[in-house]
């Protein structure tokens, strides 16, 4: 193929904008570490409720509403979180100036753009996918048949919807790309590119809150039922965007071979209406993305000239890259409100009923397994939330190819780490302590514990911090074209993850093993977790921040 197919971009686009497995046994540890935490264990979770899911509409009279409803979902959330990805990917990475003076067609560079982020994003999407099949077959299975679950036809499908299913999302966000980058040539300003993303998602929920209408009390009981009667608000509006699924779903459920086939011709379809838009629109919209901006006026005001201590410029410089970045702001930071709403949403809406009201009303007779659960809930939602953030595992990525300066800016190491610590915690402990308060409220937990569990939070915040950071100075990834491939390109992020996971499972089996095997009261629990959070941390302090400052000094300048 020639160097300037498509293919060939492709394979420079991987081999330039992902970090690379650094070539230490640790990392291979860790990325083992990462399988066995966090790919595993989501993958078992949406197994099971597509299993199910898919017996109960089953018994409803629809077979085929559960799959269809679970790829549509998919197929609703890779387009709300893709767009963002192919906006950034397709017109505002920074390789642009670069490859756009080459002697390559430009829509050729466009659906190599296009192809190297449906691949790269869907990755995790793949996984759920087989998941969700693999429930569904023990699902038909089980209330139908293992003939119909295995036949040719339906494996077929399933393994071309693995691949495919994200591809139409996909195809609009980079048409809707394409037409507003054109039509909005006269823009000065990315914000309104960015802020389409935020539009899909309120749609999105505002669709999902408005087809709870209707079908008695808010639960998931019924809200299966309004799925296999079709009347389902949300999904009728998913089947009319995403109308090839609804193809594949039939391929899959009846075993059409005919269906497939026109489930792949829209595909193909679809993918040649997006290259010839292309040719039309992508180099007119690369002009837009470079133009963005031009107007602004340059210049220094009387209050940004003004003496600041070295760790008060150090903060200030964390804050302004985050919040100025879309992409780092709205994953890093603005990502932490969603813990305090989520925990809010959950039990107002389903407090007073099932396991949740079982467990307020255990708690508030001062049952002790409750107590224990309390416990568990509160660290392990402080070591997942730090580390989901990916404040602390991108620290030093974020400075991305001016890593350098930390060298040989004239302000000590330490005040340069202590200021990115500090933003972690600024960013993340007060929603934390929200989130808290919102459960305690609920629960009805006294206002003694309640400073107990934050404790316990902090410490356990803290260490991700050190951990996270630790990661990232070690193996910064500094490459990155734009700050998307940053946050998504970055193994440390996922490391990080997976540690804090583990380490909350050993929590959790800590308090199993106090409580339920040796008998101990849940006193016990709570000096045992307190004394071992607090040892941690402070030997984290110490001889994690002192690998942190090791780490910076040997950074190549």
């Amino acid at each position: 193929m020639k160097q300037t197919g498509i293919g060939s971009l492709i394979r420079i686009f991987q081999k330039n904008t992902e970090m690379q497995l650094p070539k230490k046994t640790v990392y291979k540890v860790l990325s083992s570490l990462a399988v066995l935490c966090i790919m595993v264990p989501c993958m078992l979770i949406v197994g099971f409720i597509s299993e199910v899911m898919t017996e109960a509409l089953v018994e409803a009279g629809s077979p085929t509403g559960g799959i269809l409803f679970e790829m549509q979902i998919l197929s609703a959330f890779s387009m709300i979180f893709g767009l963002l990805v192919i906006f950034s990917v397709m017109f505002f990475s920074s390789d642009r100036e670069h490859l756009v003076t080459l002697p390559i067609p430009a829509h050729h560079l466009m659906m190599a753009k296009f192809l190297y982020a449906f691949f790269a994003e869907s990755v995790m999407e793949f996984l759920i996918l087989i998941a969700v099949f693999v429930g569904y077959g023990i699902g038909i299975g089980r209330s139908v048949g293992a003939t119909e679950a295995l036949h040719p036809v339906t494996l077929l499908a399933e393994v071309i919807g693995i691949v495919l299913i994200p591809m139409v999302p996909m195809i609009y966000c980079a048409v809707f790309s394409l037409v507003l980058m054109a039509a909005l040539s006269g823009v000065r300003s990315e914000k309104i590119f960015y802020h389409t993303s935020t539009v899909f998602l309120l749609l999105f929920a505002g669709l999902f809150l408005y087809s709870l209408r209707g079908i008695g009390e808010i639960n998931v009981e019924n809200y299966v039922v309004s799925l296999g009667s079709g009347e389902n608000t949300l999904l009728r509006t998913l089947n009319t965007v995403f109308f090839p699924v609804v193809w594949l779903a039939q391929a899959v459920s009846g075993a059409d071979i005919g269906m497939l086939i026109l489930y792949l011709a829209a595909n193909v379809v679809l993918l040649a209406a997006l290259y010839w838009l292309g040719k039309l629109l992508y180099q007119r919209g690369l002009y837009t993305a470079a133009s963005l901006g031009t107007t602004k006026r340059a210049g220094i005001r009387a209050k940004d000239v003004r003496r600041e201590t070295p760790f008060k410029s150090c903060l200030n410089k964390e804050l302004f890259v985050i919040f100025r970045t879309r992409a780092f702001s709205g994953n890093t930071a603005y990502i932490n409100i969603l813990w305090p709403v989520g925990a809010f949403l959950l039990f107002y809406f389903t407090g007073d009923k099932g396991a949740i009201a079982d467990f307020i009303k255990a708690y508030r007779m001062g049952g002790d397994r409750a107590e224990m659960l309390m416990v568990m809930l509160m660290v392990s939602v402080a070591f997942i939330a730090s580390a989901l953030n990916s404040l602390a595992s991108t620290a030093f990525t974020r400075e991305g190819q001016h890593l350098a300066l930390i060298k040989f800016i004239p302000v000590p190491y330490r005040t340069q780490m202590l200021a990115k610590m500090a933003v972690c915690v600024l960013l993340t402990y007060p929603m934390l302590l929200a989130t808290e308060a919102v459960i305690c409220s609920y629960v009805g937990v006294p206002f003694g514990k309640g400073v107990l569990y934050a404790v316990f939070m902090l410490l356990a915040h803290i260490i991700s911090v050190v951990v996270g950071m630790g990661m990232d100075s070690a193996a910064p990834y500094t490459s990155w074209s734009d700050e998307y491939s940053a946050l998504r390109g970055n193994l440390n992020v996922f490391f990080n993850m997976a540690v804090m996971m583990m380490i909350s499972v050993v929590v959790c089996a800590l308090g199993f093993m106090l409580y339920e095997v040796l008998g101990l009261p849940i006193e016990t629990y709570h000096i045992v977790l307190l004394l071992l959070l607090a040892g941690v941390t402070a030997r984290m302090c110490v001889a994690g921040c002192r690998k942190i400052l090791e780490n910076m000094e040997e950074l190549e300048a």
